[in-house]
């Protein structure tokens, strides 16, 4: 039986594609602010959200000047970590198709991570209203 031995020689393009996907996924970050981040308990309340929605969120590789487009997701949220109300997303910066698939695929990990869990009830005024910020590390 013959040994098979990966080769790139016949999908040079599938090699990019997926070199293109890596750097997508290594150059996206999600990012998150309170509505008034001034005490230190916030910092960690503000970090779990960020690191959960961050797990969910899935870039679409090789769209062109995804490296421009910013997405910022402002919620409110229920003492009980639900989405109040329709999420505010507001996105700038490259092409409006490339605008629209990260906006999705920001909504969709904010939507996936839903009801955030393990929020401080007890400082529920800090993290009432929470804004996501979705773009890339630069």
């Amino acid at each position: 039986m013959r040994e098979m031995q990966p080769s790139m020689s016949h999908c040079r393009r599938f090699g990019l594609s997926l070199l293109a996907a890596l750097g997508m996924m290594l150059a996206g970050s999600a990012s998150v602010q309170a509505a008034s981040p001034t005490q230190p308990h916030e910092n960690s309340t503000r970090d779990s959200i960020r690191d959960d929605v961050a797990r969910n969120w899935n870039i679409v590789p090789g769209m062109e000047g995804a490296k421009h487009v910013h997405v910022q997701v402002h919620l409110k949220l229920s003492r009980s970590g639900e989405i109040v109300g329709e999420p505010k997303v507001t996105v700038t910066g490259g092409p409006k198709a490339t605008q629209q698939a990260i906006a999705a695929s920001a909504m969709r990990a904010v939507l996936r991570t839903a009801p955030f869990k393990n929020l401080p009830t007890d400082q529920y005024d800090d993290w009432k209203e929470v804004t996501l910020n979705f773009g890339p590390v630069l």
